[in-house]
Order: structure tokens, then C-alpha cells, then sequence
């Protein structure tokens, strides 16, 4: 049974090695990855079979040698799975297609209902089905859909708390919804905090390595941030990291878990949206005001945490991202005894792009243990 077990967990990490290196390289040969893994010869042949076989390798020919016979290359096939990004801001659903390097393809926004259990049971499937029949793509090639929410999404990703802007006063469990959808649609479904998924993504798209640091910003019809420390998400023992809403700066505030959180309340981000949906944009005097307020919060938490990225975003709404970008930066500049800098997201579509590499993760991990 041991030695099953040890076989196993070898097959898999000398899968997700020839993964790796044929995911960054692009176009590799055989030999190549036998001489940087290495795993012997024969071994790097059966994993490249097996990977041609479920599409993701294919032959790219003839490689340059100065001397011998050239190399026959291999070429990494992101195209050849696709995930569902789907992120749920609490007014707006955002969905895209991303391939296995992380390319976000097409995507559709609509305005939904600001309410978990209305969008799950019957705006989510309908959406999810729209998106994969204009793009044309086969179910078959589809490998999972990645799920964004704004709230507190508990340990296994099955309950949703602290969430009131969207319905949700008290724990809720997602079992049910979930387990209908994934029915329905014939997918996997992965769910993850909104803003946790969208700092996985600007992470990913900036390339900041093993042990960088980024605090990502969500704007929506409550306030997420997602933090990445050392290179790592922090969620805390009650996957509460993040949950900037409910930061307090009046000693004069009593907390109701049921409610939006004191600097919640105080953005008065309701307001906010509606201007953008009448208008396009927020008003200077609304970005101003939420400026001045999330940079004092900005400021305790990058000062305690020595951060130094802010990314703020919004799922699908960019176009006034730099402006409110650098009036936090110029708040921050007064405030912050530190040097912060505050940017718009570099990725395409950070929240999508992250909650879908959740769900090809997660189809991945069966690719290595198959």
C-alpha cells in the first residue's frame, strides 16, 4: 500500500514538473526536459504521450542545433482546455474564457440582481451557457468555471457569510446551488472571495514571483481586498483576510455582522454605482470621497504590513480606474509614512482571469493523478 502511495505522489510531481517547465518554455524538446527535470528519458516520453493524447503538446518540428541531429521540439497547447471566469460583484456578473496560460478571451457583462441566492439559482447557468455557445467552443474543451463572490467564502468553498450587500446576514450554505449548477451545466465549480481571486490574477499578470507582495483592491457593491504576502494568499483561520469593509476608525462604532462594515457604510458605494449606471463614470466629487476614505485604509494596513502595490480594480469597469488610482496615490503620499505606489490592474480582467485558474487548477490536478 506504501509503496503505491509513494508511486503515485511521483507520478503526479514528475507530471506538474514536465507541465511547468513545457507551460513557461513554451516550445521545449524531449531531451530538454529530461536534462532540466531530471526525470529520466523513457519517463518524459510516457508524460508527453499522455499530455498529447488530452491535447495540451503537440509537435512544433524540427528545433537548431550547431552540431548532431536537431531537437524535435514540443509546444505547450493552452487553447486546448478552457476555464469559465465568472465574477459576481453584487450588481454586475463578469464572464470570460481563459486558456491554461492565463489569456483571458471573450468576455460578456451583464447587470444581475443583488441577491446570492437569485443570481445562483437562475441568472449564473444561463450566462455561463450564453458565453460558451458564442464562442463555439465544445463542452468537451471547457474544464471547469471558477466562481468569484463578494463575501466570506468559508474552508472547502461551500458557505458564503458576511455578505449583506448581496442577501447574505447569516452563513449560507452553498452546497445546494452549487451542486444543482454543476448539474446543470456539466462542469466543476470552484468558488472563491472576489477580490482574493482578482489578486491571484494581478499577481499572475505582473509576474511577481515566488515572494512578492501585492494588496488588490475590489470595488463592487460592498469593499474586498485580496493580500498576497511572500508570494502566498492570505486567508486567515477564518478566511476573513481581506474583508476591508469592516474596518473601523470611529471608536464610537458597534459592529452587526449582518450589516455592511463601518467603512463600507461610509463609501456609500450605492450611490457611487449609481452614477456610473446613469452616467458611465463616477462624478470627481465620488471619487473623491471614496479616495479620501480608502486611502486612510490603505494607509494603516501598508504601513503595518510594509506594502508597497496597491492595485485597485472593479470587475469590467476600467475606464475610471487610473483617476481614482492617482488620487489614492496622491492621499497616499500625504498620509503614508511610507512610499506606496497605487496603480490600475495590468491584467486583463484580474478577478476572471484568477477564479478561472482556480477551476483549471483544480481540472489539472486530475490531469496528474489520472
Amino acid at each position: 500500500m506504501k509503496g503505491n502511495f509513494v508511486a503515485a505522489n511521483l507520478k503526479d510531481l514528475n507530471r506538474r514538473s514536465v507541465y511547468t517547465l513545457l507551460r513557461t518554455e513554451r516550445e521545449i524538446s524531449k531531451a530538454e526536459i529530461a536534462r532540466r527535470s531530471g526525470i529520466s528519458a523513457p519517463t518524459v516520453m510516457k508524460i508527453i504521450d499522455y499530455f498529447k493524447a488530452i491535447g495540451i503538446v503537440v509537435e512544433a518540428g524540427e528545433g537548431s542545433s550547431a552540431l548532431g541531429r536537431k531537437p524535435q521540439l514540443l509546444r505547450f497547447a493552452p487553447e486546448a482546455a478552457l476555464a469559465v471566469g465568472a465574477e459576481f460583484d453584487g450588481y454586475h456578473l463578469l464572464l470570460g474564457l481563459v486558456d491554461l496560460s492565463g489569456m483571458v478571451g471573450p468576455l460578456i457583462r451583464r447587470r444581475v440582481a443583488p441577491d446570492a441566492r437569485t443570481f445562483l439559482m437562475s441568472e449564473l447557468a444561463p450566462a455561463v451557457r450564453d458565453l460558451i455557445a458564442e464562442a463555439g467552443i465544445p463542452l468537451n474543451r471547457i474544464s471547469g468555471l471558477g466562481l468569484g463572490l463578494p463575501g466570506v467564502v468559508g474552508p472547502g468553498s461551500r458557505t458564503l457569510s458576511y455578505a449583506p450587500f448581496i442577501g447574505v446576514d447569516a452563513p449560507l450554505d452553498l452546497s445546494p446551488f452549487l451542486d444543482t449548477l454543476e448539474g446543470e451545466l456539466g462542469l466543476a465549480i470552484v468558488v472563491e472571495n472576489d477580490a482574493n481571486a482578482a489578486a491571484l490574477g494581478e499577481y499572475a499578470a505582473r509576474g511577481l514571483g515566488e515572494n512578492g507582495d501585492l494588496l488588490y483592491i475590489e470595488l463592487g457593491r460592498g469593499l474586498g481586498a485580496g493580500l498576497i504576502l511572500d508570494g502566498r494568499l492570505r486567508r486567515g483561520p477564518r478566511a476573513f483576510a481581506g474583508e476591508l469593509g469592516y474596518l473601523v476608525l470611529d471608536p464610537a462604532h458597534s459592529v452587526d455582522a449582518g450589516k455592511p462594515g463601518w467603512l463600507e457604510a461610509r463609501m456609500d458605494l450605492g450611490d457611487f454605482w449609481t452614477e456610473v449606471t446613469q452616467d458611465g463614470k463616477p462624478t470627481e466629487q465620488a471619487l473623491g470621497r471614496t479616495a479620501t476614505l480608502l486611502a486612510l485604509a490603505l494607509t494603516n494596513i501598508c504601513v503595518t504590513v510594509d506594502m508597497d502595490l496597491v492595485v485597485v480594480g472593479s470587475a469590467g469597469l476600467a475606464s475610471f480606474m487610473p483617476a481614482l488610482a492617482a488620487m489614492l496615490m496622491a492621499e497616499l503620499k500625504r498620509l503614508s509614512a511610507l512610499d506606496v505606489r497605487c496603480e490600475p490592474p495590468a491584467a486583463k480582467e484580474p478577478g476572471v482571469a484568477g477564479v478561472a485558474a482556480l477551476a483549471a487548477g483544480h481540472w489539472l490536478d486530475g490531469i496528474f493523478a489520472g
